[in-house]
């Protein structure tokens, strides 16, 4: 799971493949992000705006998300394994990720246009 920046918000990541966001001032579910093929392994919003979420998974893939709709925004595919652990940089101009395969990977985020 993870803190939204503005503390209004909770991503949570399972394994029947969804991604749920939580308000926490009303106390409800916000939205329900059927997110991938397989288990989130992990769910992280960007750190400075919070106008992104990433989720990663066991299916492989990488998904960036806008929070104002819960629209995707952009699927990175390059792992050969299961998706471990995903990062996003401060200015939110590069992500991170580990997986199965042994290898860790850079994403530039080119044009932050989302």
């Amino acid at each position: 799971m993870d803190w939204s920046p503005n503390g209004y918000y909770i991503a949570t990541g399972s394994d029947d493949n969804t991604c749920i966001i939580y308000e926490l001032r009303q106390q409800r579910t916000l939205y329900t992000i059927p997110a991938h093929n397989n288990l989130l392994s992990q769910v992280k919003f960007s750190p400075t705006t919070g106008e992104y979420l990433l989720t990663s998974s066991f299916d492989n893939t990488i998904k960036l998300w806008n929070t104002r709709d819960w629209t995707l925004l952009h699927t990175c595919i390059g792992h050969e394994g299961k998706v471990t652990d995903i990062d996003i940089s401060k200015d939110e101009l590069a992500i991170y990720s580990v997986g199965f395969d042994r290898t860790w990977k850079y994403w530039a985020v080119v044009e932050k246009e989302y």
